[in-house]
This record gives C-alpha cells, sequence and structure tokens, in this order.
C-alpha cells in the first residue's frame, strides 16, 4: 500500500520512516507537509487515493480532517473576539436567545474547552455513521438537548461533546450575520489560499478526493479490518467535524496564521493556543479550539482529527502536517475523549528531521 508519488522530494530516511508507519498502520495513503521559516519546505504524497481502483494518492488528493474543524472554529471566534464582538468570558446568553435556564450562564470559553455540561446532540449508529437525537433534524434535535439535563455541574467537568461546537456555530453565525461554513470560506479558506478546503460528507462528489476508509468504529473500537467509511456530518455540527482538506493547504493556513493574516494580534494566538486547565487542576489539553499534545519539544499546538489527520506546531516555528485516508490510524487521537494529551511520537520524527 505504500507506492511513492513524488517520493525522490522525500529524504531518504523520512521516506523509509512514512513507508514504516504506513505498513504498520495498514494506511492506504498520505500526505505529509512541512513548513519552516514560513515556507513549504516539504510537500508530498504516498500510498492509494483508492484501494479498489488502484488510484495513487497525489499531492492534490483531498482528505477529510474530521475534527480539525474545531481549529477553525477556534480561529473564527478569536477574529469575532479581535473585531470586539465576542468576549470568550461572556455567557453564552449574551448571544444566543431560547436556551435552557441551566445553558444561561455556560461561557463562551467553556463551550471552547468542553468543560460546559450541555448534553450531547449527536448519536452513533450501528452502521457506524451520525446521527441527530430526537427526530433527526435540526430543530427537533435542538429541542431534545434542551430538554435533557446537565452531563455535569458547568465548568465542573469535562465531556467530548459535540454540542458544544454546534453552539460556537450558532454565536458565529448571530454575530457574523452569514452561514457559518460561508465565514469561515471567506475570512480563511480564502485568505489563506485555500482552494482545496471544504465542508462535505462522504456522500458527496468530489474531484480529487481520496477515499476514507475505517479500521475502527465510530466509538473508537478496533474492528480488526480495513473498510469504506460512510460518515455524513449534519450541516449544524460542521463547527465540530466534516471538513475536508490538503497537506498544503493545511500549510498554508498555518503559514497564514503565523503571519498574522488570520489574526492581527500576537495576544489572540496565544490564547488560542493556551489550553486551559482542567476543574480538577490537570493541564488542560484545549485551548480555543485548539488541542495541546505532547511531543518530543514539550507540549506543542496539535489540532487533530478523526484518528487520521494532524497538524502540529512547534515551538520553533516548523510546522508538521501529516494526512491520511484511514480513521483509526492515529489512535493517539482517542486522548482527548478521556481528557489525555495526544502522543505525538509518531509525528516527531518528521519533526526532528526539520528541526533547526
Amino acid at each position: 500500500m505504500s507506492n511513492q508519488i513524488g517520493s525522490e522530494s522525500l529524504p531518504a530516511k523520512l521516506q523509509e520512516y512514512l513507508r514504516r508507519l504506513m505498513e504498520e498502520r495498514s494506511i492506504p495513503g498520505l500526505q505529509v507537509a512541512v513548513v519552516r521559516d514560513g515556507k513549504i519546505e516539504l510537500l508530498n504524497a504516498m500510498g492509494l487515493a483508492n484501494i479498489e481502483h488502484q488510484v495513487p494518492t497525489t499531492r492534490q488528493s483531498i482528505f477529510s480532517i474530521n475534527s480539525m474543524a474545531k481549529a477553525f472554529t477556534g480561529v473564527a471566534v478569536m477574529q469575532l473576539v479581535e473585531a470586539g464582538q465576542l468576549d470568550l468570558s461572556a455567557p453564552i446568553s449574551t448571544y444566543l436567545d431560547g436556551l435552557p435556564e441551566a445553558w444561561n450562564t455556560i461561557t463562551v470559553r467553556q463551550l471552547a474547552t468542553l468543560t460546559s455540561g450541555v448534553p450531547e446532540m449527536m448519536v452513533y449508529t450501528a452502521d457506524s455513521n451520525v446521527a441527530l437525537i430526537g427526530d433527526g433534524s435540526e430543530d427537533g434535535a435542538w429541542q431534545a438537548a434542551y430538554a435533557l439535563p446537565m452531563a455535569y455541574p458547568t465548568g465542573e467537568g469535562y465531556a467530548y461533546t459535540q454540542t458544544n461546537y454546534a453552539l460556537l456555530g450558532k454565536i458565529i453565525e448571530r454575530l457574523s450575520g452569514k452561514p457559518f461554513a460561508a465565514f469561515v470560506a471567506e475570512r480563511q479558506f480564502t485568505v489563506a489560499g485555500m482552494p482545496s478546503t471544504l465542508y462535505v460528507n462522504d456522500q458527496d462528489i468530489v474531484p480529487n478526493r481520496a477515499n476514507t476508509y475505517m479500521c475502527i468504529s465510530v466509538e473508537g473500537a478496533p474492528t480488526g479490518r480495513v473498510s469504506n467509511s460512510h460518515i455524513n456530518w449534519p450541516t449544524v455540527l460542521r463547527p465540530a467535524a466534516g471538513l475536508q482538506s490538503t497537506a498544503e493547504d493545511l500549510a498554508n493556513w498555518a503559514i497564514a496564521l503565523q503571519s498574522g493574516a488570520l489574526l492581527e494580534q500576537a495576544s489572540s494566538i496565544e490564547t488560542l493556543r493556551t489550553a486551559v486547565p482542567m476543574h480538577d487542576g490537570r493541564p488542560g489539553i484545549w485551548g480555543i479550539g485548539w488541542l495541546v499534545g505532547r511531543s518530543a519539544a514539550g507540549r506543542v499546538s496539535a489540532p487533530a482529527g478523526g484518528a487520521k489527520a494532524q497538524l502540529v506546531l512547534y515551538p520553533d516555528g516548523l510546522v508538521v502536517v501529516l494526512l491520511t485516508n484511514l480513521i483509526g490510524a492515529f489512535q493517539e487521537q482517542l486522548a482527548p475523549v478521556t481528557a489525555d494529551e495526544i502522543d505525538l511520537a509518531f509525528i516527531d520524527p518528521i519533526a526532528q528531521h526539520y528541526a533547526s
């Protein structure tokens, strides 16, 4: 499964490492990008975008990045903070009407760090898909969620609950006056130069898309086989998941963030990337939509998604993007479900090759 595309630009040791990673983890295809000193130093693709038809992965192949979408939502939140429209410490009832009484005092920051206690509006289905609670409609799901008790008192627990980001999406729409996806596309995809990044589902037809496979269930349990994925994220959950992109686009997004094109103030980026401590005193793992992982360089910014897509910003400004088309390739990414850091040992060797 490790046919190389353009492998002449991959240093031999790094090529061998990626080939071994693919073999050990049954990864059909991957893309890798490295940013150093504000420029793309490496951009490469390996393996197969489609196993059945033996279609090679290319640098243009589009991969699902699942929950890495939360990092884009985080940038959108901080853009509104910079504009003076949004206060992270304000209760969400400042921006949204008709909430249950128990939700009124939840802060924007608590949504972003998954410490609000709101109940889950999403369920996993028997066929490894996702759906909304209630009657399956967006309105029905909100009404059903509003009627449920809190999962825990606000600020006194943690749960990887997608409702938090659905609420952030509603706030972004209310303040921007635009559909969530349109606001992100205008303020991030267009600005950063990301023509291959879009919110779509597995059921949609997308030119150059790599097929997505699974080796775990949607709940994270190993299945013992590689199968086709058919996950279709409802529109209301796009602030949490459902984004697809390329390593090149994500490298350009990181460059745009580093250069001040997406956020003008260094303090905004610091807030975005700084984990908020847990209620029980443990180190936090979430900034504003941005995960923190554990690397050889210490705790670093590490947006991740689908146990298959990883971006890491190292302290020296080096950025590594590693995308695969196998849900479950990076089972280390299941750690945030239990409020633990992602172990980035699988991506550190790439960074160490390019470290200054």
